[in-house]
């Protein structure tokens, strides 16, 4: 669209302001379509829109543009970053809270898009791949065989797993991790200890010390985490009745939910932080957040893409009118579009 547009830009500038859109198009979609998905109610759908448009909304703000300040015309766009005194960065805090792996399936499930089944129906099964076939070079050598449109059907009609103890990908137990020559090292890696070990290592608080520090009351017992009787137990059995040793990690995957939401609220608080943060301190949405730095064209493509779907429908058009009935790419794609009814990706039974 670029070099269409303009011609006389040379390979470097092309790739410059290219990377500028496509990043500035991922942390919308990020903003208003994957955190919406994630956090399932209508207070946080219009928080996250408010975060990017602000209070008076779309409309407005392509009307008028960003002339209300960060409450009436959102948080991208602003005349310079707001860094409250620290220079732009993503703390360990949320690097922490966002391991999301429990949320991979142990198989993906490939579909048949060559199915004459009718529109917006489940295309039926042709194989069930294990992930570990998926990852990887045996990963990088099957993928282009399978092509990108039915990688994106099969996942589309696939629900991702909980959020949850229990629920870890068994063949991330047992990764297989490559050194910088793409050659694979003798010993495996066990992502789950790693993750804890990670936390430990840097200096991350654990749960409790975690939650006061965010100014959120602790628990003095098992059983103010969860009600579930069998979690209560095992944790008991492996940290004993000192509550103050829960690693984060764990804290976040037993705690319990608030409905509609696929995180704990504890790393719900880094969240609701971090997005706005990574939109207000940096100068690509605030300062520089203009024609001159993206085009006018590549600012335009920014504020016309709304959701994945919409980048999807780019590509392949008839692929998203045939098998995707939801309103959203983050959701399950032969649920209903209606935002009432549809069960979200995360609402689905673990395994």
């Amino acid at each position: 669209m670029l070099k269409d547009h303009y011609p006389d830009f040379d390979d470097e500038k092309l790739y410059r302001r290219a990377r500028l859109v496509t990043s500035a198009v991922i942390a919308k979609i990020h903003t208003i379509d994957w955190t919406v998905e994630l956090l399932k109610t209508d207070t946080l759908l219009a928080g996250m829109r408010i975060n990017w448009y602000g209070f008076l909304g779309k409309k407005f703000k392509d009307l008028f543009g960003h002339i209300c300040g960060p409450i009436l015309s959102g948080l991208v766009g602003l005349k310079k970053p707001r860094d409250h005194g620290i220079p732009y960065s993503l703390t360990e805090e949320f690097v922490s809270v966002y391991r999301m792996h429990c949320l991979l399936p142990d198989k993906l499930i490939l579909r048949d898009i060559k199915s004459t089944k009718p529109a917006y129906e489940c295309p039926p099964v042709q194989e069930e791949v294990p992930m570990e076939k998926m990852v990887g070079k045996e990963g990088e050598k099957r993928l282009p065989k399978i092509g990108m449109e039915q990688m994106l059907v099969s996942m589309g009609h696939q629900a991702c797993g909980a959020l949850t103890l229990w629920n870890y990908p068994s063949w991330m137990r047992n990764l297989v991790a490559h050194d910088v020559n793409g050659d694979d090292r003798p010993n495996p890696v066990d992502m789950a200890a790693l993750e804890i070990y990670r936390d430990r290592e840097r200096g991350v608080a654990r749960y409790n010390e975690f939650r006061r520090n965010l100014l959120m009351i602790p628990i003095s017992k098992w059983e103010d985490l969860t009600e579930d009787q069998e979690v209560v137990e095992a944790l008991r059995e492996v940290y004993g009745n000192n509550v103050e040793k829960l690693d984060l990690l764990v804290g976040l995957h037993a705690e319990k939910k608030i409905k509609g939401f696929a995180i704990s609220e504890t790393a719900f608080f880094i969240f609701l932080l971090i997005a706005s943060r990574r939109l207000e301190a940096d100068r690509f949405f605030t300062t520089n957040f203009n024609s001159k730095t993206y085009t006018e064209r590549g600012l335009e493509w920014v504020n016309k893409t709304e959701t994945l779907k919409d980048v999807i429908d780019r590509h392949f058009p008839e692929m998203t009118r045939k098998w995707m009935r939801c309103s959203s790419a983050f959701s399950v794609w032969d649920s209903a579009p209606d935002r009432t009814t549809y069960i979200p990706l995360y609402l689905r039974p673990a395994r």
